[in-house]
């Protein structure tokens, strides 16, 4: 069986691509963590920033020590449905 990856989600209360990701990340049986913070916090503009991504959420797939940027809902429901590396 293979192993089910941790993810961390930054997030804002009203927004519905946050919701779907951490459904979609409970009913694939994930573990993650959320980080919510309203839409001016100073970590999330700097993350915005520092990613060059505009909209929330902001996952990141938590491999060891390293988080690796995912992307927001639509990224992350490409990954878990075998489709991030359609070639």
């Amino acid at each position: 069986m293979k192993e089910r990856s941790t993810y961390f989600l930054y997030t804002i209360p009203e927004c519905p691509y946050c919701t779907m990701a951490k459904e979609l990340l409970r009913d694939k049986q994930h573990k993650f963590v959320v980080m919510e913070l309203n839409r001016e916090h100073a970590t999330l503009l700097r993350l915005k920033e520092e990613m060059d991504w505009g909209t929330v959420p902001m996952v990141f797939q938590l491999e060891g020590r390293n988080h690796k940027f995912i992307g927001g809902y639509v990224d992350l429901k490409k990954k878990l449905e075998g489709k991030e590396n359609d070639e």
